[in-house]
């Protein structure tokens, strides 16, 4: 057996910047289908269980809920705004030079915050913008803009500098596309949220991150289960990742839940993460991770699980230049 020391992992991550964030936080997307309220209540639970970071975006459309249940415990006195680790992101609709703070700002009066501790570029392709629609469309067709990633990231560099964001990232980009990044860029990226969990390991992404010091965060660590089932990618998709018989199997070893296993899984490596629920006892359920620790044959037989299976794939622009999942 392995000694009580193993179950060691730090609760927060040091960023190349020198900012330190929380590894685990609660996701909130998709809670756009639940009422209103149930966005506010899992914040608030989440705050009551622990839970110091909290992500969400402009494209989720519950900013406005965050920022009420963070108000609420800040007035109980539970917390102080520095005790927060808030990310959002920027809409891919808001790529052009004026937009970028619009958007930006527009997700500060709604969480009614001065600042956020991490903002992200959530995609790197750059759709039309149209009114408030987050995908234009013409004739059934999502409508691109052909915006460079690298000149958003310049807009990024920016609201940094403006002490609005503390911190910097990505979301959803590819090696390649940090590589370019990374050649061009002023500031590095802090973090690049991507899609982890064990039917989709992506080693390399993982290996590249760590030797540039960009910090991992994995969304979906279940394989987004609760999107709705018209998302779901028939055969090769991975939502019924909790119950995997290997992964069920390791649960009931070490007298934990399949999804707790997901979770120690992605700290074990030092990668971040953010699970998303909207039920109480799941959202607590989800702290007790740091007790317990995975051997390295639980490690190797949850990574022997890729597939390649992927959640989220926003395929109508995948013949975009920029679009990172090739």
């Amino acid at each position: 057996m392995y000694c009580m020391e193993d179950t060691k992992v730090a609760r927060t991550i040091e960023l190349n910047d020198g900012a330190r964030m929380p590894v685990l936080g609660l996701g909130t997307w998709k809670s756009s289908h639940l009422p209103r309220t149930s966005v506010q209540g899992a914040v608030e639970t989440a705050i009551a269980a622990g839970y110091r970071h909290i992500d969400t975006a402009y494209s989720y459309g519950n900013e406005v809920e965050i920022g009420q249940a963070l108000r609420s415990k800040m007035q109980q006195g539970i917390i102080r705004r520095e005790d927060m680790f808030i990310v959002s992101k920027l809409w891919c609709t808001h790529h052009g030079p004026e937009d970028i703070p619009a958007c930006l700002n527009k997700s500060l009066n709604d969480l009614k915050l001065d600042y956020l501790d991490l903002y992200l570029v959530h995609f790197p392709v750059g759709l039309k913008k149209m009114g408030d629609e987050l995908f234009p469309k013409k004739n059934g067709k999502i409508l691109t803009s052909d915006i460079d990633y690298v000149d958003v990231w310049k807009g990024m560099e920016a609201l940094q500098a403006s002490g609005k964001v503390k911190s910097i990232g990505v979301s959803n980009f590819n090696i390649l596309q940090l590589e370019r990044l990374l050649a061009l860029c002023t500031v590095p990226p802090a973090v690049n949220q991507v899609e982890l969990h064990p039917y989709l390991t992506q080693t390399e992404l993982i290996e590249f991150c760590k030797s540039k010091n960009i910090a991992l965060t994995a969304y979906s660590p279940f394989g987004s289960p609760a999107r709705p089932p018209e998302l779901f990618r028939g055969d090769t998709d991975p939502h019924k990742l909790l119950e995997d018989p290997v992964v069920t199997e390791i649960a009931r070893k070490h007298r934990h839940s399949p999804a707790q296993v997901l979770l120690r899984y992605h700290v074990q490596q030092g990668i971040i993460v953010i699970p998303k629920s909207d039920k109480p006892h799941h959202i607590l359920e989800n702290t007790k991770i740091f007790d317990f620790s995975l051997t390295e044959e639980d490690m190797r037989a949850l990574r022997g699980l890729d597939r390649g299976w992927k959640a989220c794939l926003l395929d109508d622009i995948k013949s975009h230049p920029y679009y990172p999942f090739v």
